[in-house]
Order: structure tokens, then C-alpha cells, then sequence
């Protein structure tokens, strides 16, 4: 019993300290996304696509058979009627061979889709990565911005209490100083929250809360509304090429499947020689005919032709789909791009108002609440900054990860 438990407990230690070590660079997390469970069950589907291509090259397994033939009923013996032999033969059933090549290809055309589509994967899983870091630093800046929002709300409660004992009625400050307080805390409940969410996310995505900066990316990526450099609109174009090799396989159903039989029969010559002869043999060949081509292989044909046609329209409406969508990402970035430089710009204003306000008070002109409620506005402002900013990240690697390229930035 003492030994099993150390060996549970080995085994424990084993399997907790023999994972990846922790990554120190987000190109290793980047190798790591592309051992990710979904990246690797697409690349498995996509491996026994090919394999079944392969397969579907071979020939079914050839049939042999051993038995006898016209033996009589009332006393069996080989030697008694010249029909009777011993057999021994093989039947080949030998599929058209176009068709078969035409199945092939088809399995190819899905394992290069499957491949294309393991490549999105990817790609996605880098975007969701670069998003996730880039909000988690959002979240932690912000955090920190309200904790020092709260510090000066306790300054503004001595300052009022200050005020009061000199005999300014400022009662009504109080109320307004805990309500703002009191949202200030919420939201930093929400942001641990928050938090909490991306962690586990992390998790799901590289198995660790990463420790490193977020990574440079082009936030300016130039797109000419060509849809057919984007992954869905080519996995949609794969469809298409599916399709057409639907169609090959029903046209290669019209040609005959071959087949052949052998056999070989042994007889005996039979009481005093009265059989004397040779053994026996036969053989066939078969070719099948489409004598029911109306009722099967046409109205296959058409069929596979009106999935093409259904593919080509699924096609053209996903295009236009990702148009929109690239659009609206692209519109978004640029906009966000450009609330940027405004916060920047009402952040600088703000730190020459409080610097303005800082001097007032030091001339004994403005009171020091209006100094600390002017810091409390600029670190609102700062949080919004941190917030912009993670947003235009997301929305930049959200549109590159849709852009096909050999190295995704």
C-alpha cells in the first residue's frame, strides 16, 4: 500500500513538472498555438484525408474460393461421374480506375482545404493571443488608475473636513466624493473579474498566464478590397474546387468497372480409367454496363453539377460577406487610431489644466480640491487611453489574422 501511494505520488510529480516550461517570448507562445488542440485535430483530418486518397488508389481484396463440384448425393465419390472435381479458384473485381483516380483527387482537394483551414486556425489563435495580452495590460492599467483615484478621493475628504472647520458649508462634497468612490470601486470588481476571465483564457490557449510584453504588430495593414486574399474566402474557393471534382467523379461513373474470375477443377480419372483426360480449368472476364444511366449516373451527374453551382453561389456570398466585414474592422481600427490622438491630446490638456490649478492653489486663489478633483478627471481620461489602445490592438491583429500571407505580422 506504502508503495503504491509513493508511486501515485511520482507519478503526479512526473506529470505536473514534464509540461513545456514556461516561455519566455511570444514567438515560443506562437509555436505552442501551433501544437494547439484545435491547429492539430485539423492537421489529423487533413493527414487521413490524405491517406484515404491513397487508399482509394488500391483494389478491393480479391476473393478465393475452394469447394467441389457436382458431387452426387447417394454416394459421394470423385471417381464415380466425369462432372466431378475438386475446385479451387479467385474471383477480381478490378473498380473503374478513372473513378477510383477521380475519388482520389477529391480527398487530395479536401486535405488542402483542411490544411488552409488549420492555417486560420492558427492565425486566429495568434490574433486572440495578441488580443488577450493587449486587454490584460489594459485591465491592469486601469486598476492601478483607479487605486490611485481612490487615494485621492481620501485626500478630498480631509480637504472638505479641513474646509468644514473653517466653516464652509461643504456637507453635499461628502455625498458626492462616496458616490464616485463607491463606482470607482465597482468598477475595479469588475476589472478583477475581468481578469479572472483572461486568465482562464490563457490558460485554454498556451496552458499559462504569459509573462511578457505585447508584441509589435502592424497596426496599418493596407487592404484593396480584394477578397481573395482573405482565409475564408479561400476555404469558400476550395468548396468550389471540391465541387468540380464531385462532378469528375460522377462523370467517371458512366465508364464500365472490370472484373475476373479463375478457376481451376481437379478431377479424377474414375474406376479402371474410364475418365482418362485433364484437369479442368475456366475463366471469365466481366465489364459492367450502364444500362440504367438514366435513372443513376445522370441524375448523379446533375446532382454534382448543382452542387457546384450551390458552392460557386456560397462562394460569391461569402466574398461579399468579408468585404463588409474587413471593412468594418478597417473602419473601426482607423477610428480608434484616431481617438487615440484625441485622448492624447485631452491628457496633455489635462496635465497643463491641473499644472494651471497646482499654481492657483500654491497662490492661495483655488482651493486644493479643485487640484485633486482635475487629477481624478485626467486619470479617467488615462483609463480610457489604456482602454483605446488595447481596443486598436485587437482590431489590427483581428485583421491581419484574416489576411493570408506566409508570415502572419
Amino acid at each position: 500500500m506504502k508503495f503504491q501511494k509513493l508511486l501515485t505520488i511520482s507519478t503526479a510529480i512526473i506529470f505536473f513538472t514534464s509540461g513545456a516550461a514556461i516561455a519566455s517570448s511570444f514567438e515560443e507562445y506562437v509555436q505552442r498555438l501551433s501544437e494547439h488542440p484545435q491547429v492539430k485535430s485539423i492537421l489529423a483530418a487533413s493527414d487521413a484525408s490524405q491517406a484515404q486518397a491513397q487508399g482509394e488508389l488500391g483494389l478491393p481484396d480479391p476473393t478465393f474460393m475452394i469447394g467441389i463440384d457436382n458431387m452426387p448425393i447417394s454416394n459421394p465419390a470423385f471417381d464415380r461421374f466425369l462432372p466431378t472435381s475438386k475446385v479451387i479458384g479467385f474471383n477480381q473485381k478490378i473498380p473503374n480506375p478513372v473513378l477510383r483516380s477521380a475519388k482520389s483527387k477529391k480527398l487530395e482537394q479536401i486535405s488542402k482545404k483542411q490544411k488552409l483551414m488549420a492555417d486560420y486556425t492558427n492565425a486566429r489563435l495568434r490574433f486572440m493571443l495578441i488580443s488577450k495580452l493587449a486587454e490584460y495590460k489594459s485591465i491592469k492599467t486601469q486598476k492601478k488608475l483607479i487605486k490611485t483615484q481612490l487615494g485621492y478621493y481620501h485626500e478630498l475628504e480631509d480637504t472638505f473636513k479641513g474646509q468644514i472647520e473653517s466653516g464652509r458649508a461643504v456637507y453635499q462634497r461628502f455625498s458626492e466624493v462616496d458616490v464616485e468612490r463607491a463606482e470607482a470601486e465597482r468598477k475595479l470588481n469588475d476589472l478583477d473579474a475581468r481578469l479572472t476571465t483572461i486568465e482562464a483564457e490563457f490558460i485554454r490557449l498556451v496552458g499559462e498566464i504569459p509573462k511578457i510584453d505585447i508584441p509589435k504588430i502592424t497596426t496599418d495593414v493596407k487592404w484593396d478590397k480584394n477578397p481573395n486574399i482573405l482565409y475564408p474566402v479561400m476555404i469558400a474557393s476550395e468548396d468550389i474546387n471540391i465541387a468540380k471534382k464531385d462532378v469528375g467523379i460522377a462523370d467517371a461513373a458512366f465508364l464500365p468497372n472490370f472484373g475476373m474470375n479463375a478457376v481451376y477443377k481437379q478431377r479424377e480419372n474414375g474406376e479402371n480409367g474410364k475418365f482418362a483426360g485433364d484437369d479442368w480449368f475456366s475463366v471469365q472476364a466481366q465489364i459492367s454496363i450502364p444500362l440504367w444511366a438514366s435513372n443513376n449516373q445522370k441524375q448523379k451527374l446533375k446532382a454534382a453539377r448543382e452542387r457546384e453551382r450551390s458552392a460557386i453561389f456560397a462562394y460569391d456570398d461569402i466574398s461579399r460577406i468579408w468585404v463588409k466585414q474587413m471593412t468594418a474592422i478597417q473602419s473601426t481600427r482607423n477610428a480608434v487610431a484616431k481617438n487615440i490622438s484625441v485622448l492624447q491630446n485631452k491628457d496633455y490638456a489635462m496635465k497643463n489644466k491641473i499644472a494651471a490649478a497646482q499654481r492657483n492653489y500654491e497662490a492661495g486663489t483655488e482651493d486644493l480640491d479643485r487640484v485633486l478633483l482635475a487629477k481624478i478627471d485626467r486619470l479617467n481620461i488615462q483609463a480610457q487611453l489604456a482602454q483605446v489602445k488595447a481596443i486598436h490592438i485587437s482590431k489590427s491583429a483581428e485583421f491581419n489574422s484574416n489576411i493570408y500571407r506566409e508570415k502572419q505580422e
